[in-house]
Order: C-alpha cells, then sequence, then structure tokens
C-alpha cells in the first residue's frame, strides 16, 4: 500500500494519484517491486528491536494473496515482515488498510473515489475471507500479533452496516485464528458510538482502534494551539480511559503534526517546540493504552511524518 505523499519517488513521471493508478502506469508493478524490497530491510527490524519498539502496525491491501487487475498479489512480503517480527522478537499487527471498492474513498485505501465498499454486502463477504486467510495463515506465528478487521472506515451516524460486518468478521476470524491473536475494530471516528462493539470469545480477546491527528479534529481551524493543548488533550486522554472501560484501547495512528493553518500563526522557529510539545502530550495521553503506533516509520525526508528521524534526533524520547 503506497501514498504519493509519503513515497513521492514511486510517482515521478506518472499521472498516478493513488497505488490503483500507479498500477496502471506501464513500469508501476517494477517500481512496486523494487520498493517492496529496498524500502524496509532487515536492518530496520535491527533498528526496531535495539530501541525497544515492541509492535509494529502494517497496512495491507485485500488484493494481498490473489491481486486483483491491476492490483498484484504481495504476501511474500508480509511472510517476510512476520518472520523478522519473529526472529528479532517484535509483534506484528496486520491491518486491512484497502477493501474491495474502498472503505472510505481516500488514497490510503488503495484507490481514491467513491466509497463503494458499503453498498454491496459481496464486498464485505470478500473482505471477511481475506481476513480469514490472513488469520489461518499466521495461526502458528507468535509474532503476528494481532489482526485488524479495516482501518478507518467511512464515519457515519449509525453505522448498522460497518457493525454487521465487523461482528460477522470476528465470528469468522475467531473459528481459524490462534486463540491469543488480537481482533482490533476501528472507532469510524465516532468512539462512543463503536465502543463496545465487540464481545471476545473463544479465547481471542479485541481492542478499539482509535485515530488521532491534530488536522483532522473538526475545530482545528476555530480553537488556538494553547486551548487545544489545555482542554481538547485532556479530553482525549480521558475518552481512551472511558474506553478503557469496555476493551483495551489502542492508537492505531497518530502524529506530532500541527495543522498548517494554526503553525502560520506562528514563527517557522517555533514550529519545532510546538510540534515537540504536542508529541510530548500525546505520549502522556496513551499512558494507559494497550499500544501506540506512529504514522509513518518513514517517509520521504526527516521530520515530523518520520518516526525513525524523530526518534534519532531526540525529539521523540523512548
Amino acid at each position: 500500500m503506497v501514498e504519493r505523499w509519503l513515497t513521492p519517488w514511486l510517482f515521478e513521471g506518472t499521472d498516478a494519484v493513488d497505488h490503483y493508478t500507479l498500477m496502471q502506469a506501464p513500469d508501476g508493478p517494477a517500481r512496486l517491486a523494487r520498493h517492496i524490497a529496498e524500502y524496509i530491510t532487515e536492518a530496520d527490524f535491527v533498528w526496531l528491536r535495539d530501541h525497544h519498539i515492541e509492535v509494529v502496525r502494517i497496512p495491507v491491501g485485500y488484493w494481498i494473496f490473489d491481486g486483483d487487475d491491476p492490483y498484484q498479489p504481495c504476501i511474500e512480503a508480509l511472510d517476510w515482515a512476520v518472520e523478522m517480527g519473529h526472529k528479532y522478537g517484535i509483534k506484528v499487527l496486520i491491518c486491512l488498510h484497502g477493501a474491495p471498492g474502498s472503505q472510505n474513498g481516500r488514497d490510503h485505501s488503495g484507490r481514491i473515489g467513491p466509497a463503494q465498499w458499503y453498498r454491496r454486502r459481496d464486498y464485505h463477504q470478500q473482505t471477511i475471507a481475506v481476513l480469514e486467510r490472513l488469520a489461518a495463515r499466521y495461526a502458528d506465528r507468535p509474532s503476528a500479533w494481532g489482526l485488524e478487521l479495516l482501518n478507518e472506515p467511512r464515519a457515519g451516524f449509525w453505522q448498522f452496516k460497518l457493525k454487521r460486518f465487523s461482528r460477522q468478521a470476528y465470528q469468522r476470524v475467531s473459528r481459524v485464528a490462534r486463540p491469543d491473536m488480537l481482533v482490533v475494530f476501528h472507532d469510524a471516528f465516532t468512539p462512543r458510538l463503536m465502543s463496545n462493539l465487540l464481545w471476545p470469545h473463544r479465547h481471542n480477546p479485541v481492542a478499539i482502534d482509535v485515530h488521532w491527528y491534530h488536522f483532522c479534529w473538526p475545530l482545528f481551524r476555530v480553537v488556538l494551539i494553547a486551548w487545544y493543548e489545555r482542554i481538547a488533550m485532556p479530553m482525549h486522554h480521558r475518552l481512551h480511559r472511558w474506553l478503557s472501560r469496555a476493551q483495551p484501547v489502542i492508537v492505531g495512528e497518530w502524529s506530532g503534526m500541527l495543522s498548517e493553518y494554526q503553525l502560520r500563526k506562528f514563527a517557522e522557529a517555533e514550529h519545532a517546540a510546538l510540534v515537540d510539545r504536542h508529541i510530548a502530550l500525546q505520549l502522556a495521553a496513551y499512558d494507559n493504552t494497550l499500544a501506540w503506533f506512529y504514522w509513518n516509520y518513514r517517509a520521504a525526508a526527516p521530520g515530523v511524518w518520520d518516526f525513525r528521524s524523530m526518534v534519532d534526533a531526540g525529539r521523540i524520547m523512548l
């Protein structure tokens, strides 16, 4: 799963805007194959181990096993990552980032456009079948710590379709999964609505995934950063505590990035300190969660979207 803004060199010289259109470029599949082989190597898992990282979250698309033209199968890459996790004592959370038809219409689902996944029940069943195959494939690999049913499904008022899918998926996955494999469901940006969605059984624990980005917060254009720090972050912390009464909470994605709209109100020399304070506040808020995952491990350039560079620079203290 690739995104143009994270790996712009993959898209150079093409009109591609997402994974789907990149695969339609004449040399798109060859570009992606080189990227998979070279971008993350065993040395990265050594770095993760040496910096005491306990678990990584790996996004995959529904086409991972059999492809779906123009998407190419790539299960061997996931096999390799799970094996590296086993070798270096790092757990892996496998997350279904792209569902058939797209669950949100965003580039990180594989294809920009309408969220057709909600309109066809056969897409739901196809998604569940892929999840079953993933759970069964890694049932004997303890490093495969968990399986996330769907990343960032489109927000909605009642979510009847998403709830039905999630319950069916959990039932089916739990029949083939290793007994202690964690099953994760995303809150669809409505955490209070989705809390208590799944109840664990068959020894498969469950957790709710909550994502947090300042620039996605509905009031980021109105609320000043000082008030955001004073009011919104404590509210976010209280939300985690409330959610954890029903099930464990993970923060599947977060970043130190602050909205450019708000950052423009400060001198550029102040930006790094603001971002670093934002990171510190979030780490304090996530202290009682089961796990957190910074987005992204690597990016096009060092900086706030590149976890490794932030750690190496001493801006994220582990």
